[in-house]
């Protein structure tokens, strides 16, 4: 999506054409692809969401014809956002590995599930060899073993394109806290990307890869989702093994997923969960995510509840408008909306920055590196830690919080169900965030605008939920340049309920991405309402 909400890169961009021009013979080169019948492809679509991708590749497309157009997008949106990689991997490297592919599957039926598909990496993830940041030049190191996760991804079949930019140490919401550049998002250059999976959003948003593989402590891939008009999943904490990944909150922490479909970041967890005995905060057998599927019927079961009248307050009208919508449209396909009690939840959310986990976050750096070395970390980062241990937090505070936790979990078990009889899926629907700043008003208070945009998110790994952002149109906004920004809501399941939420957001997918624009007759009006309150 360009700057002004035009997809001008994905246009120019979107097909490899036959020339004249001697420049333009690299894409020529027959041995990047020919059809079933035997004819050479010199046209490629570019669409990037796997399933399609993989009917090109059925059709006889060349993943060395794909490399080469995503290459070439790369280096033009470098014009637009120069900083969405931290470390990019050379076209003939990328090129080798397409052509290894080809030449060791050469039969399309044996395949593996992420052939020749791309993928961009958060920079949190080791990979041997390559320097690994975290957004944070001070703390970098080069690992010598890959994280599982990745690997997993490569063993399928999966085109390794780069480590993408991120907020430092993985915390923020915002995707203004990195050393490496400040990004947008792609629908707008004035407004933020999020966080703090940012360059991994741009990177699928702009389809320069497929997917990518991200990081969610308390809402960075869910945030980062819904201002770049993406899929993000959340899976259950400890079933994608988070070995080999920085962390920035241990007990909070869970590998994630951005997709440009419900159906692709599906398909990319399939291949990566799964125990792993070098993740010590993996779950451990026999714990297992539920097998139990939901009806395949044309409208399966399942009752939703939203936030009172009194959370949503914290939305813009606008978002509460676009909200109401939703939930429309969600009744209009067989939702049953339903009471569920919202105590929980926002006692939970308050648990990660107001209690005392938010401290854990400092167990992640060197011992004593924090006293001596602060002046080397972003100047927000370094103000979170400080606010953190002005608290004088004691042990007895620890327990407490932790006592909470496992009373709201508890709680949670028993709201967020799936009927053993019936099949029927209770889930919680959320808008993703109140808002969608801009990057000046996250400068002049970025803690303050950073919590509110947790609002409707902090609270999922503190009660071990599953949660699906999923694109639901877009509105308009603005008095002087009117804007059409994503809006999105997050979809939660109780832990263990991955594919049957999955599968509900699959299904309902398609009717929240075509939920009509907000006209824009009345938009000066809604603006002064925002302004008013």
């Amino acid at each position: 999506m360009g700057t002004n909400g035009d997809p001008y890169i994905r246009e120019e961009l979107c097909m490899v054409r036959k020339c004249d021009d001697e420049e333009e013979t690299h894409y020529q080169d027959s041995t990047f692809g020919k059809s079933d019948d035997g004819e050479e492809m010199d046209y490629w679509d570019s669409s990037l969401d796997i399933t399609n991708l993989m009917l090109d590749y059925e059709a006889g497309v060349k993943p060395q014809l794909v490399v080469q157009a995503i290459y070439d997008r790369i280096e033009a949106y470098k014009r637009v956002q120069p900083s969405v990689w931290i470390q990019l991997q050379s076209m003939e490297d990328v090129m080798a590995a397409a052509s290894e592919l080809d030449r060791c599957w050469p039969d399309k039926s044996s395949r593996p599930p992420l052939w020749g598909v791309p993928f961009s990496v958060k920079d949190n993830f080791d990979i041997a060899g390559i320097p690994t940041t975290i957004g944070c030049p001070a703390l970098a190191y080069t690992p010598t073993s890959s994280a599982l996760v990745y690997q997993r991804c490569i063993d399928a079949g999966a085109l390794f394109i780069g480590k993408t930019n991120m907020e430092q140490l993985a915390i923020g919401m915002t995707g203004c806290r990195s050393p490496y550049g400040i990004l947008h998002s792609t629908f707008s250059p004035s407004r933020i990307v999020g966080g703090s999976s940012s360059g991994s959003a741009v990177s699928v948003s702009e389809g320069l890869v497929s997917f990518s593989l991200g990081s969610d402590t308390a809402g960075s891939i869910r945030v980062p989702a819904h201002f770049n008009g993406l899929v993000g999943f959340k899976p259950t904490k400890g079933t994608v093994s988070a070995h080999g990944v920085a962390p920035a909150c241990l007990h909070q922490d869970c590998v994630s997923f951005l997709g440009l479909t419900t159906q692709d970041t599906e398909t990319v967890w399939k291949i990566c969960q799964g125990f792993d005995k070098n993740d010590y905060f993996a779950k451990s057998p026999p714990f297992n995510v539920s097998s139990q599927v939901l009806s395949t019927d044309a409208k399966p079961a399942f009752r939703f509840g939203t936030p009172p009248d009194s959370a949503l307050k914290v939305c813009i009208p606008i978002y509460r408008e676009q909200f109401n919508r939703v939930v429309t449209t969600l009744e209009s396909l067989g939702g049953q909306r339903v009471d569920l009690d919202w105590t929980p939840f926002a006692s939970a959310n308050e648990l990660l920055y107001d209690g005392t986990f938010v401290l854990e976050r400092l167990t992640t750096l060197p011992e004593g590196w924090f006293e001596k070395n602060k002046k080397l970390l972003h100047p927000v980062i370094c103000s979170v830690f400080e606010g953190a241990l002005a608290r004088s937090t004691t042990a007895i505070d620890v327990f407490k919080d932790l006592h909470k936790q496992a009373e709201y979990k508890r709680m949670v078990e028993n709201i967020l169900t799936l009927d053993d009889d019936s099949s029927e899926l209770t889930v919680m629907v959320v808008p993703t965030t109140p808002f969608h700043p801009t990057i000046d008003e996250v400068a002049k208070d970025p803690i303050g605008i950073n919590g509110q945009l947790g609002a409707f998110a902090h609270f999922a790994n503190v009660l071990d939920l599953v949660a699906v952002a999923v694109p639901c149109g877009t509105y308009k906004y603005g008095i002087d340049k009117i804007e059409s920004l994503p809006f999105s809501v997050t979809i939660l399941a109780g832990t263990g309920l991955d594919r049957q939420l999955l599968h509900l957001v699959k299904w309902l997918e398609d009717a929240l991405r075509d939920i009509e624009e907000v006209e824009p007759w009345d938009l000066q009006l809604r603006e002064l309402e925002i302004r008013r309150k």
